[in-house]
């Protein structure tokens, strides 16, 4: 399957699927049917058995990252209803990625090709189906071979494995419904790879013999109005407060002392300053003494890098923040977050913060005109850096403490001056304007540049292009609230948001970050944590016909562990933030 968007490294493990043996008749036969933007999700059973020969031999795996959610999502299917166009990115997801295909319900021989990426070469997959059954069952077995052919053409590097090996199953369609409703069958691969010996022609290679025995059975078919999914978000939002709570009180005496390394390094008095956002942003009340202790003690920290100014400004905003603000803004009722009214001793601290915030930027610009950040003061930045050094600001600036134009307009061009433009396409966004009575349709269609934001310049993210869209609607916001700015620079920056969003439609995803096929198992619940700030900053809905909010909530209420955590306690704040949805809209003139 290919993923839509025409990006090249969208082609990373993409499904591209020859019916050679399935007639025009039987392709009509049979559609997915699921609600609007919903999605049929499966409880899903994985075991992952692995030898590597020679014993002593550390190779890499083929994949990486953890298990996906078990699901399949209206937005990822083709138009003809029959096929999943997200990409099976490694081995555990080629099972489903067959058995999901609902044009070969004939029995008969399909040829599908696997597109070539940095993990192995591209492989050619000959499957063949069993005749359906009356009960909806449907066997198939295939053959997986490198494709030698498209591996020379690609130009593949040398280095990566060669993946070979047979896949057996089978599939219950349930032909009334539209679904496939069980899913199970194993795969049993070899990785060859080449040793990495330097300055040896003739390099040995090392073999990885892989079993996977999966198996999938449908769960429920719900979509975003549904009270099942509701009742689901509901439960996990619970069960993520237990658990920061739970860490948060198990340590906040004795995990966040100072080290004695790199100053703007010491991620510390970040996590704790995340957790207190995520606690207070999902309406922790600030007299509760859990919560207390927690912000005595952020008080209390010397704080120097970047990540962690920003975070613990944002956390000290959040306790004095208005609890109905979310609701009246999105209402419509209020058109601005009010200021903040600050107790003494924390607009002091706050403007400390700031002050030390102000100064870790890429000292080799001329701050006049271009501004970014780095961990400190630094010959060089990042935008990842630089998006939470706004965030901050922003706050700040709510708290009362003046930033000045200068430094927005500044930031401004940065974000403008590192951006990667794609193709031009239709740009289909979506704005919620008022969400208490159900307004989710403002918006149109226009032509636009996508626009794509990496690390730094290069190699667009869907992280990076959230943290992008964010920076800049937070420049424009504050510039135009101080009515400030110059209405061409505000022009500029509203059509790179626009092309932002462009980006992330058509690349967009829940399954991984998008972009860049090496960042794709990396930064997961940090990316979706931009992904709601970037769209609720500026109250997008819908990206293409996709909800974002919807599929993002999914993907983490089925991958969330039985003790309320994903991942880390970072990982865990950014999973609450996303599905509390606590980004308030920003002033954008839009």
């Amino acid at each position: 399957m290919m993923q839509p968007g025409p990006s090249s490294h969208r082609s990373a493990a993409a499904w591209l699927i020859l019916l050679a043996a399935a007639t025009p008749l039987a392709a009509q036969e049979l559609r997915w049917q699921l609600p609007k933007h919903g999605a049929a999700v499966y409880t899903r059973s994985l075991k992952v058995d692995e030898t590597i020969e020679p014993k002593q031999a550390w190779i890499p795996g083929v994949w990486q990252g953890e298990q996906q959610v078990a699901a399949v999502f209206a937005g990822e299917l083709a138009q003809d209803r029959q096929r999943m166009t997200d990409a099976a990115y490694d081995p555990r997801e080629f099972l489903a990625n067959i058995a999901f295909d609902l044009r070969p319900v004939r029995g008969g021989k399909t040829r599908l090709e696997v597109e070539t990426h940095d993990r192995f070469h591209p492989l050619q997959v000959d499957v063949v189906f069993g005749d359906l059954a009356a009960d909806g069952t449907q066997t198939f077995e295939a053959v997986l071979e490198v494709d030698a052919k498209a591996a020379r053409a690609a130009s593949t590097n040398p280095n990566i494995a060669k993946l070979r090996g047979k896949l057996s199953g089978k599939r219950v369609i349930d032909r009334a419904k539209g679904l496939v409703t069980y899913v199970a069958g194993t795969a049993d691969l070899v990785a060859d790879y080449p040793a990495f010996l330097e300055g040896t022609e003739n390099r040995p290679v090392r073999k990885q013999t892989i079993r996977i025995s999966d198996e999938w059975k449908l769960d429920v078919v719900m979509g975003p109005d549904d009270a099942e999914f509701r009742a689901r978000v509901v439960k996990a939002i619970r069960a993520s407060i237990d658990a920061l709570r739970k860490q948060l009180g198990e340590h906040v005496d004795d995990s966040f002392e100072q080290n004695d390394g790199d100053k703007y390094h010491h991620h510390a008095p970040g996590e704790l300053a995340l957790v207190l956002l995520a606690l207070r942003r999902s309406g922790e009340d600030a007299r509760e003494p859990l919560i207390q202790k927690g912000y005595d003690r952020l008080r209390k920290l010397v704080i120097h890098g970047t990540y962690e100014l920003g975070v613990a400004i944002l956390a000290m905003e959040a306790l004095y923040t208005p609890p109905s603000e979310w609701a009246e803004m999105r209402a419509g009722r209020q058109k601005a977050p009010m200021p903040r009214t600050l107790a003494a001793a924390d607009l002091a601290i706050v403007q400390g913060w700031t002050k030390e915030l102000l100064d870790n930027i890429d000292t080799t610009t001329d701050t006049a005109y271009l501004r970014r950040w780095h961990y400190g003061p630094s010959k060089g930045w990042d935008n990842s850096n630089t998006q939470y050094a706004l965030l901050g600001l922003y706050a700040a600036s709510l708290c009362g403490i003046e930033v000045g134009p200068t430094v927005w307009t500044a930031a401004l061009n940065h974000w403008l001056q590192c951006t990667n433009l794609g193709p031009a396409g239709a740009a289909k966004i979506t704005y919620q304007q008022d969400l208490a009575k159900g307004t989710r349709t403002r918006g149109g269609t226009s032509k636009q540049q996508s626009v794509g934001w990496g690390y730094h310049d290069a190699n667009p993210t869907g992280s990076m292009t959230t943290a992008a869209i964010s920076g800049l609607t937070l420049c424009t916001s504050a510039l135009r609230i101080l009515k400030k700015g110059n209405p061409k620079l505000l022009g500029e920056a509203d059509a790179a948001v626009r092309g932002g969003f462009l980006w992330l439609e058509q690349n967009f995803s829940v399954r991984h970050n998008p972009g860049n096929f090496g960042e794709w198992p990396n930064w997961q619940l940090y990316y979706l944590y931009g992904l709601e700030r970037a769209c609720e900053l500026n109250q997008v809905a819908l990206l293409g016909d996709r909800d974002w909010y919807f599929e993002g909530a999914v993907r983490l209420c089925y991958t969330q562990r039985p003790d309320g955590a994903w991942g880390n306690w970072v990982d865990t704040a950014f999973g609450l933030l996303f599905l509390k949805k606590t980004a308030l809209p920003a002033v954008t003139g839009r």
